[in-house]
């Protein structure tokens, strides 16, 4: 009987996502053309990781109780207009889970940031320069 116990008391302190899901995601940054520098800033514009496309990062999806993770990403390539992406975390369908567990709907989940998802894939176009040509008169 106390095994039994023992195992609804901890799948309610669970959280359904926290179990089926992540709370940080391998995140696929790629460019067209590829070879561009990127930086990546959380929503407070603090650096959290630099490379050269194409590149897998691990991201957090949340950042904070309740809090939602994005981040800003900035390409750079010589010859090349740079640009800036926006990586947004959304709600992770897994939370809903929850719904028959509220401890992990307002505990857990929101807690370990395992409530939000983030894309597996960025991909950035980035234009030309142009460069305007004046002949002198």
């Amino acid at each position: 009987m106390n095994k039994f116990i023992f195992l609804i008391t901890a799948l309610l302190l669970q959280g359904c996502a926290s179990i089926l899901s992540n709370s940080a995601y391998p995140v696929l940054i790629e460019s067209n053309p590829a070879g561009a520098k990127f930086v990546i800033k959380n929503s407070n514009g603090i650096e959290v990781t630099l490379g050269q496309t194409p590149a897998t990062i691990i991201l957090e999806s949340g950042a904070g109780y309740f809090k939602k993770a994005d981040y800003t990403v900035q390409f750079f390539k010589p010859g090349f207009q740079s640009q800036t992406y926006r990586l947004n975390s959304c709600i992770n369908g897994w939370y809903f889970v929850n719904i028959l567990n509220p401890i992990g709907m307002v505990l857990v989940d929101p807690a370990t940031g395992a409530m939000w998802r983030l894309p597996l894939r960025l991909t950035a176009s980035l234009p030309k320069e142009t460069s305007i040509i004046t002949s002198p008169h």
